[in-house]
């Protein structure tokens, strides 16, 4: 809440679907078979980042791929295409590496005036990696939890 988070959704609980609407912007993390109902929530206008869902011809022009693959990937993701068109929405897939520049690559894709904002939770050494697993494995996290990798002040 100290976020600015208007309403906390239990996913084990509650469907976002069921609760959302006219939502601006939209970063999907699960797929293809969730990817209708993220449409569905999204307001006219709005934007859907998808990091598991089927690349686009958008994909391809920004990877400045060859024309033949920009023409394979936007049969490939005509689907998806075509439900952000409905609404005036639109639809971009993201291929990701763990790292920070396609972290920024994400918040490139989101409307400049609103950036992405993430919160950490707890930061661990490389010898506390267990430990910082099983937080995340049993939910106990309220947001990133980091691992430093090699000789850093944790302070």
């Amino acid at each position: 809440m100290q976020l600015g988070v208007e309403k906390f959704i239990d996913y084990r609980k509650e469907n976002y679907a069921d609760i959302l609407t006219d939502v601006d912007y939209l970063l999907d993390t699960l797929g293809n078979r969730e990817i209708p109902k993220e449409f569905s929530i999204l307001k006219p206008g709005g934007h859907l980042v998808s990091l598991r869902g089927m690349p686009n011809g958008r994909f391809a022009k920004r990877s400045e791929m060859s024309l033949c693959k920009r023409i394979l990937f936007q049969l490939a993701g005509r689907t998806y295409d075509c439900m952000a068109t409905r609404k005036g929405q639109t639809y971009d897939f993201l291929f990701i590496h763990e790292d920070g520049h396609q972290l920024e690559e994400i918040g490139r894709l989101f409307d400049k005036e609103h950036p992405l904002e993430t919160s950490g939770d707890a930061v661990f050494g490389l010898h506390q990696v267990n430990e910082a697993m099983n937080k995340v494995k049993y939910g106990h996290s309220k947001g990133k939890t980091i691992i430093i990798m090699g000789d850093h002040n944790m302070n």
